[in-house]
């Protein structure tokens, strides 16, 4: 007894002494930070704005005791001029941070190294963090590593050349990061001399051609996306086993485009196009993808850019070319008022000839009301390859080279879809609706509705259940990003506490400026409360 009485002295001590040399260090330069860091220690950076600030962030914590850099009060720290952050090593946290004005730098903004792991940006910000010439390729967000995790950040204004978020892969390495509840918004599409829309806008890549088969595992999540409006590929993915799940893709003028690689789910998002010219929903290509449980809605793209578009592949592809689709499932996704809601097997280019094979269209629900029944249900660029029709309800619309056949097509039911109190306004079918009497068991993959709710094991077609317990709603511009760009200082009067107000920062200080509901005019408060 005495021997384990020792022993558990021996771990009681160990454990005091890691955390006695956890320290908390205020830090306000460059040189107080570029330092080799130990598990636990947390760097407290001075309120304020700084220029020129090339930080590295080096050290390896743990899961209980990470090394953190944060700002003293969150979203008070800004970074300007050739600012950037590299994190190199394991469980390290930049918190707070963020960047903005005229970027002078070359280097990438905040670089998760390759050797980095289980490290993490959180509450930080770049915001406009723009060069003089848009025509300067760089990425704000460059992730290296394994495990590592980006969420409830603020990336909004970028307008000049390069992908704003990457994810790299390497042989052997298979990177898993998660990127979640984070606000992307107002991407600038620069063009070429022709008024096309330039190559490499991406807001996030994961992967490139050249690893495009090796095995990524990310899971990105709870992201709201605004008028993210770069490039066609909103979202490109040229990796392995990838999930986007639960994201709302709001007024953007591009695709989640399955790009390269294998494997992936796209499960649960929101794509709500506001009737945007050119907006659009999921792209596939490659094999053995599966797209279930989305929403659609007011979404003007057809073709390339249509609400679900399956692509024709190209005979002995090249990485960076079109593989063939193969052993795709396209099921329970609601479609309203979408100009396009499937195009399948298209393509532009006559070389790419490869129809898509062993592929499943189901338990899909197409929405249109009196004033869109001109919108096309089913665009069949090309007839033949193997794909099965079943079960997908149609209530109305027209379709090219496509006749609609019970029971693989069912059309002109009523499907009394009603808007429902979201946090973004969507359509669900009321009780009573013809779906009902549509009810299947397939796909099994299909477990929860796109807020969460259990599905039965017979299961109504499109993403939504009539009864049962929501679990979580819509993101929103309003939950999404650092909680300190949603705070409203307790400190404000009661009288000008708005249900909405716009803040940003300047010269490091969070500014709130909202309406005086007596006045009706408009008042800046700073983050005390103070009126500016």
């Amino acid at each position: 007894m005495k021997q384990y009485t020792h022993i558990w002295l021996l771990v009681l001590l160990l454990m005091a002494a890691g955390q006695v040399a956890a320290r908390i260090v205020n830090v306000s330069s460059a040189s107080a930070i570029n330092k080799t860091w130990s598990a636990g220690d947390t760097l407290i950076l001075a309120n304020g704005s700084y220029n020129n600030m090339s930080l590295t962030l080096s050290g390896n914590g743990t899961a209980a005791n990470p090394i953190v850099l944060r700002a003293a009060t969150p979203g008070s720290v800004t970074l300007r001029g050739s600012s950037n952050i590299t994190i190199n090593g394991s469980y390290i946290e930049v918190n707070g941070i963020c960047f903005t004005g005229t970027y002078t730098g070359s280097n990438h903004i905040v670089q998760f190294v390759t050797s980095s792991s289980h490290c993490r940006l959180t509450e930080s910000a770049i915001d406009s963090y723009n060069p003089s010439s848009n025509t300067k390729d760089y990425k704000w967000v460059s992730l290296n590593g394994v495990e590592n995790r980006v969420d409830h950040c603020y990336f909004a204004g970028k307008n000049h050349a390069g992908t704003l978020l990457v994810v790299w892969l390497k042989p052997g390495v298979i990177p898993k990061h998660h990127i979640d509840n984070n606000y992307f918004g107002y991407r600038v599409a620069n063009l070429d001399s022709s008024g096309k829309e330039l190559n490499g806008q991406e807001i996030m890549r994961i992967g490139d051609s050249s690893t495009s088969m090796l095995e990524s595992q990310c899971v990105v999540e709870c992201n709201y996306f605004e008028h993210c409006d770069g490039e066609i590929e909103m979202i490109s993915n040229k990796s392995c086993g990838n999930i986007y799940r639960s994201n709302t893709f709001y007024a953007c003028a591009g695709t989640l485009t399955l790009r390269h690689g294998n494997g992936c789910t796209v499960n649960g998002n929101w794509f709500l196009g506001t009737n945007k010219s050119a907006s659009g929903g999921v792209r596939i290509i490659g094999e053995d993808h599966t797209v279930i449980n989305n929403y659609f809605q007011d979404l003007e793209g057809t073709n390339y850019r249509a609400a679900l578009c399956i692509v024709r592949g190209k005979p002995n592809s090249e990485l960076n070319e079109y593989f063939q689709v193969k052993n795709a499932e396209v099921s329970n996704n609601t479609f309203v008022h979408c100009k396009e809601a499937f195009a399948v097997n298209f393509h532009s280019s006559s070389e790419c000839s490869l129809l898509a094979i062993n592929t499943t269209i189901e338990n899909n629900h197409v929405y249109n009301d009196a004033s869109h029944k001109s919108n096309k249900n089913i665009n069949l660029a090309q007839s033949g390859g193997s794909i099965t029709w079943r079960n997908n309800l149609m209530n109305a619309g027209k379709y090219t080279n496509y006749t609609p056949a019970s029971p693989a097509v069912i059309t002109g039911k009523d499907a009394r879809m009603a808007i429902v109190n979201t946090a973004i306004q969507m359509y669900e079918p009321m009780s009573g609706s013809a779906l009902s009497s549509y009810k299947t068991t397939l796909p099994a993959v299909v477990v929860a509705d796109i807020r969460g709710r259990q599905r039965p094991t017979s299961k109504l077609p499109g993403c939504s259940e009539i009864t049962g317990t929501t679990i979580f709603d819509v993101p929103t511009a309003e939950t999404s990003g650092p909680m300190w760009r949603h705070q409203i200082p307790t400190a404000l009067p009661e009288t000008v506490m708005p249900t909405k107000v716009r803040k940003f920062i300047n010269n490091g200080q969070l500014i709130i400026t909202t309406i005086d509901p007596q006045s009706g005019q408009y008042v800046k408060y700073n983050s005390l409360g103070q009126k500016l």
